[in-house]
């Protein structure tokens, strides 16, 4: 009885024993779940834990370098850089901020403050011409002219606005328009001349005639 009972106390122990050894898995719906990971929240499988990111059917610790920070994304490197920080080749490196810029709200790029305008990695300032202001554009100059003027190379130049004419908000052309009942002809605006029966165009810098009377040259006529 006594050897009975040291045989059997002997195979429990060396189940336990065996229990130690072998690594700690799980095993649901057949599949086997490896170290640091659970089963998914819907479906058959199992998803790698924070901070570990699978490998060949394992979970392996997600090594972030410094100055990173681990995401819970499961895809790319599993890390993301502090911010004034900057991902290069699998490290984060600082964000050079040059004088007179700020870093962006994304942490990761800079601008250039106002007055200033970028130049490659550095902000010089604008040299704002009279008749301008700052347009808050990090492209171009930096700066536009105030109403009623316009650009010109390096400068804001008025622009003349003839008798019967009034500025315009179109940025080209000539920068005015003739009001209605007159017609541009260079620098002019020039009264348009309708004829008897006529009436001007919905545009207002023409005239035509009204039914039944036929445009004829400059006057209305009626139909041959």
């Amino acid at each position: 009885m006594q050897s009975l009972l040291r045989k059997s106390f002997g195979f429990w122990a060396a189940i336990s024993l065996l229990s130690i050894t072998i690594p700690a898995t799980a095993q649901t719906n057949g599949n086997i779940i490896p170290e640091n990971a659970s089963p998914k929240t819907y479906g058959a499988g199992w998803d790698c834990n924070q901070g570990y990111r699978e490998t060949r059917g394992a979970c392996e610790t997600i090594v972030a370098p410094a100055n990173a920070f681990l995401n819970e994304k499961n895809f790319g490197l599993g890390w993301d850089c502090l911010r004034g920080f900057q991902a290069v080749d699998r490290t984060c490196q600082a964000v050079i901020v040059p004088q007179n810029a700020y870093l962006k709200a994304d942490g990761r790029r800079w601008e250039c403050e106002r007055g200033f305008r970028r130049d490659v990695s550095y902000c010089v300032e604008i040299n704002l011409p009279e008749n301008a202001f700052l347009s808050g554009s990090p492209y171009g100059d930096g700066w536009e002219c105030l109403r009623g003027f316009r650009k010109s190379g390096g400068r804001c130049d008025r622009i003349i606005v003839p008798g019967h004419a009034y500025l315009s908000d179109v940025p080209y052309g000539s920068g005015w328009e003739c009001r209605r009942g007159f017609v541009a002809r260079g620098n002019e605006c020039i009264e348009v001349a309708v004829p008897e029966f006529g009436h001007l165009t919905d545009a207002g810098d023409g005239w035509e005639c009204a039914p039944p009377y036929e445009k004829q040259r400059s006057v209305c006529a009626m139909p041959y």
